[in-house]
């Protein structure tokens, strides 16, 4: 059966090159979609998605990781005595305007994150080999995303650069700590305040450390809810959904992207349905000398089905490919993507579901051909 159906699907090499190009502009556009959508939803969980562990305190108007409004340090010491807390990290964060040495202004918003020393919680998770956290101590010392480096003419690390008109260097570079169209610089928390002019009396979040020996996750989030009214406390995991949540309610991007998945799955089908049922056309003579010495309409539909799978198997193929090099040719910058099995299993099976249907379009005209109209062709 399969050499059958590689011996149709090979006969008219127009047909077969016009519906793998529909099977593959279709996997490299909504793979492209999907996988920087993917990308986009993890970036907007920023800072909570880096700490999804952790108990974050934050303001009772806080409704997203990327607009923490503050509040009073004042909490911190309370925290400190509510059962089951390990440990407190304040976090500022604080917008900027940052300026390389050249005068060229940043392509991308400017967030800095204030981290308390010698923990560095709130901070990145990853950095380029040969940063020092420590450096941070230093006088003027930030850490920055090494995908921002193109928007900063390509500062070094210890060259100089402005953040609001402040002189401050390079200490070392970080990776992966972007937010959604921004970039984060990590500093200590009393030089984020310097530098945005905030007042010591105020953070905007804390990340609390919870000591699941003496209590639960919840139980704390609990005592605090009681014991602390101005804030709320929720798991960093949750609060990263929250944020996704409030950018999906409050953008179309989701509608963008959703359009986009759905052009190219319609413009699959046209193509490999239409090149599909005129290719059976131009084959119907074979098909029904088939069907005239005895070939059932089973038969037929293994066949077509056959000739469908392999469609899917080369057209994938070659799509996952070209989705692959464009990973790589993205990698590193601001909307580099890349595809969890999830999204994997996604293409394959929209895929699948393209060829099949499109050829159960054609099929129809084949099961309804009676053997005794070949002669008639």
């Amino acid at each position: 059966m399969w050499h059958t159906a590689y011996r149709f699907l090979t006969y008219d090499k127009s047909k077969l090159f016009g519906i793998l190009a529909g099977i593959i502009m279709s996997v490299v556009l909504i793979g492209q979609q999907l996988g920087i959508f993917n990308n986009m939803t993890e970036s907007v969980r920023g800072l909570a998605f880096k700490y999804p562990d952790y108990v974050w305190v934050i303001s009772l108007k806080t409704q997203s990781v990327t607009q923490l409004q503050a509040i009073d340090v004042r909490v911190g010491r309370q925290l400190q005595s509510i059962p089951g807390v390990q440990r407190v990290y304040p976090l500022v964060l604080a917008s900027g305007s940052a300026k390389s040495a050249r005068g060229s202004k940043s392509g991308l918003p400017f967030q800095l994150v204030g981290v308390q020393t010698p923990d560095f919680v709130g901070g990145a998770t990853q950095y380029v080999s040969g940063t020092n956290l420590a450096d941070l101590m230093n006088e003027g010392a930030v850490i920055i995303d090494k995908s921002a480096l193109p928007t900063m003419d390509n500062i070094r690390v210890g060259e100089f650069f402005t953040i609001n008109d402040q002189r401050v260097y390079v200490s070392g570079l970080s990776v992966g700590m972007t937010g959604f169209g921004s970039t984060y610089g990590i500093t200590t928390l009393e030089r984020a305040r310097k530098l945005s002019g905030q007042s010591t009396n105020y953070v905007n979040a804390y990340l609390v450390a919870v000591d699941t020996t003496q209590a639960s996750q919840q139980a704390v989030i609990e005592q605090i809810k009681t014991n602390i009214g101005q804030v709320r406390a929720v798991v960093g995991r949750k609060f990263g959904g929250e944020t996704l949540s409030f950018m999906l309610a409050t953008s179309n991007i989701a509608v963008s992207f959703g359009m986009m998945v759905a052009f190219a799955l319609v413009a699959g089908f046209v193509i490999v349905g239409l090149t599909l049922y005129s290719s059976v056309n131009d084959r119907l003579r074979d098909y029904g000398t088939i069907k005239a010495i005895g070939g059932s309409n089973s038969l037929i539909r293994r066949l077509i089905l056959t000739q469908a799978v392999l469609y899917a198997i080369v057209g994938f193929g070659i799509g996952f490919g070209l989705l692959e090099l464009i990973r790589r040719a993205m990698a590193g910058g601001q909307m580099s993507i890349y595809y969890p099995g999830w999204l994997i299993a996604a293409l394959i099976g929209i895929t699948l579901l393209i060829s099949v249907v499109s050829s159960l379009i054609a099929l129809r005209r084949i099961t309804r051909l009676e053997p005794v109209q070949i002669f008639r062709m």
